[in-house]
């Protein structure tokens, strides 16, 4: 049997595809004025495509006068070492769920609330739409990070060792977070316990049953082979993943003003590129899932409803302290209510 610390079998397939959504053929200069280190913690998804897109796009907008190195799989450290690194500028760009950068701004945390969008497409029209994506853009400015790019990655699937099929099942489970208050409070509503924790430390408390599951993106079920652990998945559709690339402002501010523009403006015209990788993995990710003998199920209708009922209230609750928090997810909610 595979094990569950087993990688991929290649990145090959993912960066070829990645080169033909946006092109190979990039005039270089002699020698790179910047260099850009973009780091994401996972492997062979939406965010690694994105970064390699990136690479592409940035270095022909500026005719090699900036270099992109992508660093996927959590090569350049932990979540809380990249944030650190994009605000003290040694970090260049970083490629996130947006509720890791709650941490710095509790705005960042409200994309956690549960049932906040009705799915995966949804969410991508209304964060990718005008009116929220340029809200978004400068979200975190003020703490040292621009916005590159936003975008739904994935519905949020649990996992559990013992799978959990009805509502009843998350009494008593110890299942791994992202460490917001939403994702907490989440749990709490359900009976289980929040654990929150990185991927590379998640894999080994699966095995190890300090944890008993997690609510991840398929990508992270697929590429880390969780089919070892359990195979079948719980999709309800109560939270999606939004990814965020953020841009270190300490490296910006150190380039010319027209390099500056040029290398946010080449990110930012990657938004169809993010959905359209976004929509791959989906796609691709689900079938590889099957292929190694997963299944997915869903909550009764009436067990679904009543997720809903002891949920959807958290967003509300979580932010109500904090008043900034509170008028932003109150702002995001009324956009989500857009068809």
């Amino acid at each position: 049997m595979v094990g569950i610390f087993a990688r991929t079998a290649s990145m090959a397939g993912p960066v070829v595809a990645f080169a033909c959504v946006v092109g190979f053929g990039v005039p270089q200069a002699a020698a790179a004025e910047f260099t850009m280190k973009f780091g994401v913690l996972s492997v062979n998804d939406a965010q690694h495509g994105f970064a390699e897109a990136t690479k592409v796009a940035v270095e022909k907008a500026t005719n090699g006068r900036v270099e992109v190195k992508v660093f996927p799989r959590g090569q350049l450290g932990s979540a809380a070492g990249h944030l650190q690194g994009l605000q003290l500028g040694t970090i260049e760009a970083f490629m996130p769920p947006i509720d890791f950068y709650a941490g710095i701004d509790p705005r960042a945390g409200v994309f956690s609330s549960p049932f906040l969008f009705k799915d995966r497409h949804h969410a991508n029209r209304l964060v990718q739409d005008k009116e929220l994506f340029d809200e978004l853009m400068p979200l975190l400015e003020s703490k040292g990070v621009v916005g590159g790019m936003v975008g739904a990655i994935a519905d949020g699937k649990y996992i559990a060792r013992e799978p959990l099929r009805k509502l009843s099942d998350f009494s008593g489970k110890k299942l791994r977070v992202n460490a917001t208050d939403a994702e907490r409070e989440r749990m709490k509503r359900l009976g289980a316990t929040a654990i929150p924790m990185g991927l590379a430390e998640m894999v080994t408390s699966l095995q190890s049953g300090v944890i008993d599951g997690t609510m991840s993106g398929i990508s992270i079920h697929v590429n880390f082979n969780l089919h070892t652990y359990s195979n079948v998945l719980l999709k309800t559709n109560d939270t999606m993943l939004v990814s965020y690339a953020g841009i270190s402002k300490k490296w910006l501010d150190s380039m010319p003003p027209d390099l500056r523009n040029t290398v946010v403006t080449a990110v930012r015209s990657l938004k169809p590129e993010f959905t359209k990788l976004a929509d791959r993995d989906d796609t691709d990710l689900t079938k590889k899932w099957l292929e190694r003998g997963g299944s997915f199920i869903e909550l009764s209708a009436a067990d679904h409803a009543e997720m809903r009922k002891k949920t959807e209230s958290v967003g509300d609750d979580v932010t109500a302290k904090n008043p900034v928090a509170n008028a932003f997810y109150k702002k995001v909610k009324a956009i989500s209510g857009k068809p």
